[in-house]
């Protein structure tokens, strides 16, 4: 559809763009940016650990003609985005609806 920026392109409309809706105005994000950042560390060792396995596995694969080519540690440059991304948007989501209910 987009050649090798399907991917990048599906992952700026589905995740890149609910975490900015997410991350708007908001003070409730910056005191948890070390736990933040730990999840996602955390995330991207899990994830490249079976994600990694699995297409050493021949399990799936990423299709040549949807991705930019820039692999790292055996997985393309848009799978430790997705990893990162959305982990990063649920544990905000997370963060926004505990928040919401802690003002009622």
């Amino acid at each position: 559809m987009f050649g090798a920026f399907t991917y990048l392109t599906w992952l700026g409309l589905f995740i890149g763009l609910p975490i900015l809706i997410l991350l708007r105005g908001r003070g409730w994000f910056a005191p948890r940016g070390r736990a933040l950042g730990l999840v996602v560390l955390g995330s991207l060792a899990g994830g490249w650990a079976w994600d990694a396995l699995s297409v050493r596995l021949g399990i799936w694969f990423y299709a040549p003609a949807n991705i930019v080519g820039i692999w790292l540690i055996g997985l393309p440059l848009e799978e430790w985005l997705w990893i990162a991304g959305v982990t990063l948007m649920f544990a905000l989501l997370t963060i926004v609806l505990v928040e919401r209910q802690a003002a009622r």
